[in-house]
């Protein structure tokens, strides 16, 4: 069969023609289509998005443009994902993931008139109806958080071009809460009522709003009026109690949950949470109690062992601790609880048996090998056996010279042997690659507040370490602790203090007796020390600093 003379010209300029001798389009098509099957098995996501566009040179074919807009998409190129998605919508006119792709990009580039053409066309093609396309644009748009401000524009423009459309409300509103512009969230969430009164989406909508905002009390009776009119508000209770969670207010969300409980005494999802809760209050009982009730429920038993695990751990009370990890064998916590199995062996003196744990853990996620390791010279190391936590290390960074992980934990290592100079030469080389790493920033300038006199280039370090993460209790006690070692103590004091209130650890609790005694508190020094010591009577910085404090009374 002859073919059209465009197709000969095309065919007799293509490299692959020229190269393979392939006559017909098909056979050009199935050759790019080929090499891009190849680049995608290869983890070569650009070169299979451009391969496959070639093919859409010579056939049509929706499947065949989706496919070269993904891993374009997955190759971060968006000019070919949106030359791949027209030809996707062209193929296709009703392929709405075509059309949001070409939104999306649209919006990165400043292009808001096509996104908002893209976006009608969603809303009045979409088959749930045009209430459902407005939701579904809004969750679209969520997706990309460096487009929030023209995205939240867009659909102030998509909702005027309906004002008397609650759905077209709701959606800004939904839109404006992701990206925590919580006035426009709150102003539209309000107008939709106005329009649509107690539908209970605008409803929620306003809710979670005035949660966010902390105008807990107006939330409350929105939600009890809506919650009036439920047979079964189970479900919206711990929706709400979910959402005060996520704004702190703690006290409100358990008072919806026990709502929960009042009715369904046995609810798994209310024990959890109040668990969970008790759990971050440090009540221990009252967060085991919630946790024992799931250990029936075969959906929760797992997590239930997870967390007596912890509450365990917490207690001090490794075997047990143990025991409970050992019965966890699903879940989301499973690879976690196998890592404490790990360092309670370790602590019990079964350190074969943890590096057995450990091995096995490698072999079954070989892509967690580092962080394994990592932590197997950890315990190692935590357990006495410095030789064999440094050959770990050793080991692992001949195979990966620069894994930040090894290099941190061997440079802790060498700090705990008195080779302070190794030490200083790994966090230098983690600094090497990483400027901004905190965790070495801190770790180097500590190591240099404690065991050198370079005391300015250690408060440079640490400062930087503090102006990324101001809250970090261990970097707090570092810059409070090198402001004292510099002669400050009374901007010291106010560092260590907030140290120890985030985390009474014994280190800090020696630090800040010492700061305590220079500024004449020798009471309060002590008061904080020997507190301390009864909590951990066998940490040798802590025995030290109260022994010589006591000697100088």
């Amino acid at each position: 069969m002859a073919l059209p003379l465009g197709a000969i010209s095309a065919e007799s300029n293509s490299p692959a023609a020229s190269a393979t001798g392939l006559r017909s389009p098909q056979e050009l098509a199935q050759f790019h289509v080929l090499a891009g099957e190849m680049a995608a098995g290869r983890n070569l996501p650009e070169t299979a998005a451009q391969e496959f566009l070639k093919a859409l040179d010579y056939q049509q074919d929706s499947t065949l443009a989706a496919r070269a807009t993904g891993y374009a998409l997955a190759a971060k190129r968006d000019d070919l994902a949106m030359s791949a998605a027209r030809r996707w919508l062209a193929a296709a006119p009703s392929a709405m993931e075509a059309r949001e792709v070409i939104a999306l990009l649209s919006l990165k580039t400043g292009n808001s008139t096509e996104a908002q053409a893209q976006c009608q066309a969603i809303i009045s093609g979409h088959p749930g109806g045009e209430n459902e396309g407005y939701r579904h644009v809004a969750l679209v748009l969520a997706q990309e958080k460096s487009t929030a401000q023209p995205a939240i524009a867009l659909l102030k423009t998509l909702a005027a071009e309906k004002p008397q459309s609650a759905a077209a409300q709701r959606a800004l509103s939904l839109l404006a809460y992701r990206f925590d512009d919580l006035d426009t969230a709150e102003k539209a969430a309000r107008e939709s009522l106005r329009l649509a009164p107690n539908e209970r989406e605008g409803t929620l909508l306003l809710v979670g709003t005035l949660v966010k905002k902390g105008s807990i009390a107006e939330a409350n009776g929105l939600m009890e009026s809506l919650l009036a009119g439920q047979k079964d508000p189970r479900e919206l209770r711990l929706g709400y109690a979910r959402l005060l969670i996520e704004a702190n207010q703690r006290p409100e969300a358990r008072e919806q949950l026990m709502a929960v409980l009042k009715t369904d005494d046995a609810n798994g999802d209310a024990h959890f949470a109040l668990g969970l809760l008790a759990l971050d209050a440090n009540t221990l009982n009252e967060a085991e109690k919630h946790f024992q009730v799931l250990l029936d429920k075969p959906e929760r038993s797992s997590d239930a062992e997870y967390y007596l695990g912890r509450i365990a751990e917490i207690r001090q009370q490794p075997e047990q601790a143990l025991a409970h990890y050992e019965r966890v064998n699903s879940g989301n916590q499973t690879l976690d609880a196998f890592v404490r199995r790990a360092r309670l062996l370790a602590v019990l003196k079964r350190v074969p048996e943890a590096r057995e744990v450990l091995a096995a853990l490698r072999a079954q996620y070989p892509q967690l090998a580092p962080r394994l390791t990592a932590t197997e010279g950890e315990l190692l190391a935590d357990s006495g056996n410095f030789t064999e936590a440094l050959a770990v290390y050793d080991d692992a960074l001949k195979l990966s010279p620069d894994d930040e992980n090894m290099l941190y934990g061997r440079a802790m290592l060498h700090e705990r042997m008195s080779r302070f100079d190794l030490s200083e030469t790994d966090l230098r080389k983690l600094l090497g690659q990483n400027p901004d790493d905190v965790r070495a920033l801190n770790a180097l300038g500590y190591l240099l507040t404690v065991h050198t006199t370079r005391l300015d280039e250690a408060a440079k370090l640490i400062a930087k370490a503090y102006a990324a993460i101001p809250n970090d209790p261990a970097i707090i006690d570092s810059m409070g602790w090198v402001l004292f070692k510099q002669g400050k103590p009374r901007e010291a004091l106010p560092l260590l203090q907030k140290a120890m209130d985030l985390y009474p650890d014994s280190e800090v609790a020696a630090h800040l007796g010492d700061v305590l005694w220079a500024l004449g508190e020798h009471d309060k020094a002590l008061a904080v020390l020997t507190k301390a010591q009864q909590a951990d009577p066998d940490h040798p910085l802590l025995r030290e600093t109260l022994q010589r404090l006591q000697d100088k009374r």
